[in-house]
């Protein structure tokens, strides 16, 4: 095997092109696109995780919506549970004061009633003494005498 130094040029001079061409339309382009790839893997997990972070404000927010309504809805329900019982209470006093004024009328009604039975008692008291007299004295009583003999009758049964 001979040496030539020739040739060991010629190949050296051909890897240095070969190195230059290779380096020039392959290792750059590949590069480049590799750069472009990292950072395109980069903006979207930036992406990602502006939107799990987007995400996450929105479910603590939702939560918190969550919670205000379960609260006014618990709030919304102990007012109609309280006016409920206003309103039943506002209800049992007003049966309590109709049951009153119904028993006031009553007893009103049967004050009334037995003043009537007592006048027309006095009445027929009256006319039976006055009966009664008449046939005593077998005579006619007036009207100043019969209003006398029933005011001393009243003053004795009185």
């Amino acid at each position: 095997m001979e040496f030539h130094i020739i040739d060991f040029i010629e190949h050296a001079l051909n890897l240095l092109i070969l190195f230059v061409l290779l380096r020039t339309f392959l290792y750059k382009p590949v590069s480049k696109f590799m750069a472009e790839r990292e950072a395109k893997f980069a903006r979207e997990r930036e992406q990602i995780d502006a939107s799990r972070d987007e995400a996450n404000a929105l479910k603590a927010q939702y939560e918190t919506s969550m919670k205000n309504a379960r609260l006014d809805a618990e709030h919304i329900a102990e007012e109609r549970r309280k006016a409920a019982e206003r309103e039943a209470d506002d209800l049992r006093k007003k049966a309590k004061q109709d049951a009153q004024e119904i028993l006031a009328d009553a007893l009103q009604q049967a004050a009334a009633e037995r003043e009537g039975m007592m006048r027309e008692l006095k009445e027929q008291t009256a006319e039976l003494a006055v009966d009664i007299a008449g046939k005593i004295l077998e005579r006619e009583v007036s009207k100043a005498d019969h209003q006398r003999i029933i005011e001393r009758f009243f003053d004795k049964v009185g």
